[in-house]
């Protein structure tokens, strides 16, 4: 381009107004006010931002871990730290708007991991996809702030049925999401334990789902059933197995009576009985103390043994201890035991006391005696026997401190070794060398009168002697055979004279019938001749003038 000549003038530039909005801006607009517009329904549709404060935040990430309702997304963790006091990490989620109306104060989460619990295996989903914050929605007051669950849940606030308590001195090996039995049948399970404020019981809170919720009654009774009970005492052995899940996590079981009345209330208080047989023990409210003393060895005999009556238990042992008596020297073992009136059918609840103390001295005159006695041969295990034995010593009750003492027999294993130790006393007391001695000097007197020459001839001379008699004794038996057989004929002869005497006067011979006849004819000819003669004698004229009518 050639250059412009300096002497050239320059055109000056002509300024105009414009007609019009140029086009130009209208992009920016229509971009701020689209802008706009999505600030405004962000803000508008946003939830609210609720913390939650957990003890960690395993599987927890800000924008990608999720809070969900039933496996719908409900809201996203959008920011995830550590407490001020560092005891915790605070979890902030945005929650979806149409959800916010159902977090309310009452709302409960948790974080969903995989799980393995006596409930089973939770969360294996979480292994793919990550770990999410589960909600429970529930009604209440609307509420920002909450405090998460460390586990799950075991029952959902939607699932319908009643919570009760259980209260026990031991907690054995119930646990958490331990199942509930009733007669075998699950219907429920056990939501925790705690110590209670006194620290002398567990408070231990169940939840039973409806409609089996109605089968618990104010009556109920409820018992620990461990998967694996036994129990070896002086009552015997005892072994129970429950089900698989109740022999992994234990578990409780509960029954109700017959007849019973309407369902108990939400938070009843039930008395949970380490086992079912317990809950018979349980019922007996009467218990009166006994006193028993036994001379011999108590080893075995435990606290808590039972005493019975012929095999039923009558009472519980509650106390051993040893009394020294240092004048005497005798140290007798006195046993404290309970009897329970009410075990006997015909007991009157009314009695008193001091009826029953008479009622057991009447007992103890007729043969009431306390004896120690095997119950487990594989323990060793004793228990306290009571019986009649009429045949037993003559005894009396004795108070002391106003309780009777029931006297006591030796065991059958104590009778047997004092009758050995009579013996083997009775039998040291003899002179058991004297007797030996004469024994000794009796049977040298007899080796020698048994080598003494005389006796042996003299032995020699009877053995001949009793040859000379064996062959007179064949010659005798030689030279009668003849008057043997005369003997014979003698006696063959007289039998047959017997049997015709017999014929002539036997019982049907014609010969006695006839005798038999003369008799009678006789006697009724003497009875006429007595009767003539007395005749005579009250009236001597009636042979001259005759026997007047």
């Amino acid at each position: 381009m050639p250059p412009v000549p300096p002497d050239r003038p320059i055109a000056e530039p002509v300024l105009r107004k414009s007609r019009g909005f140029s086009l130009v801006w209208i992009v920016p607009i229509v971009a701020a006010a689209v802008g706009i517009w999505l600030a405004v329904t962000t803000v508008m549709n946003r939830g609210p931002l609720v913390s939650v404060t957990f003890v960690t935040a395993e599987g927890l990430e800000a924008g990608k871990t999720k809070v969900k309702y039933r496996d719908v997304d409900v809201g996203t963790v959008e920011a995830v730290r550590v407490t001020k006091d560092l005891k915790g990490i605070l979890v902030e989620a945005r929650m979806e708007k149409s959800f916010a109306p159902n977090v309310t104060e009452n709302s409960r989460f948790w974080v969903v991991r995989p799980r393995v619990g006596f409930s089973g295996v939770t969360g294996l989903g979480t292994l793919l996809s990550g770990a999410y914050i589960e909600v429970e929605p529930a009604e209440g007051a609307s509420a920002t702030s909450f405090v998460g669950l460390e586990e799950p849940p075991l029952i959902r606030s939607d699932v319908e049925g009643t919570q009760f308590k259980l209260v026990a001195e031991n907690l054995g090996s119930v646990d958490r999401g331990a199942p509930v039995y009733y007669r075998g049948f699950e219907v429920g399970q056990i939501l925790g334990h705690k110590l209670s404020d006194d620290g002398k019981r567990f408070e231990i809170p169940i939840f039973v789902r409806s409609p089996h919720d109605k089968l618990v009654v104010p009556d109920s009774h409820f018992w620990d059933v461990s998967g694996i009970s036994f129990r070896a005492g002086a009552d015997g052995i005892d072994l129970k197995i429950a089900s698989v899940a109740s022999l992994i996590a234990g578990g409780v079981e509960f029954s109700s009576p017959d007849g019973r009345a309407g369902p108990a209330a939400a938070g009843t208080t039930f008395t949970l009985f380490p086992d079912e047989s317990s809950i018979g023990d349980s019922r007996i409210a009467a218990h009166i103390p006994y006193i028993i003393d036994f001379d011999g060895s108590v080893r075995g005999l435990q606290v808590g043994a039972p005493v019975e009556f012929r095999g039923i238990r009558t009472g519980t042992v509650t106390q051993i201890e040893l009394i020294p008596d240092f004048t005497s020297g005798k140290a007798p073992i006195r046993v404290y035991v309970d009897l329970e009136p009410q075990r006997f059918a015909n007991s009157d609840p009314a009695d008193t006391i001091e009826e029953q103390y008479e009622r057991t001295k009447h007992l103890v005159s007729l043969g009431l005696r306390a004896q120690l006695k095997t119950g487990n041969l594989l323990t060793g295990d004793l228990f306290i026997a009571m019986n009649l034995m009429p045949d037993a010593p003559p005894a009396e009750v004795e108070m002391i401190d106003g309780v009777p003492l029931i006297p006591s027999v030796p065991t059958d294993l104590e009778a047997l070794t004092a009758s050995i130790s009579g013996l083997l006393d009775r039998l040291s007391s003899l002179p058991i060398e004297d007797i030996v001695q004469s024994l000794q000097r009796s049977a040298a007197t007899i080796e020698n009168i048994v080598a003494d020459p005389d006796v042996a001839a003299g032995i020699e001379n009877l053995a001949a002697a009793g040859s000379d008699l064996r062959s007179l004794i064949a010659e005798l038996e030689a030279s009668t055979g003849p008057m043997a057989r005369s003997a014979e004929a003698a006696v063959a002869q007289a039998q047959q004279t017997m049997q015709s005497v017999d014929a002539m006067l036997g019982q049907n011979s014609t010969l006695r019938y006839q005798l038999e006849r003369v008799l009678q004819e006789l006697t009724t000819a003497a009875r006429s001749i007595r009767s003539f003669a007395d005749m005579l004698d009250r009236d001597p004229s009636a042979i001259i003038r005759g026997r007047r009518e």
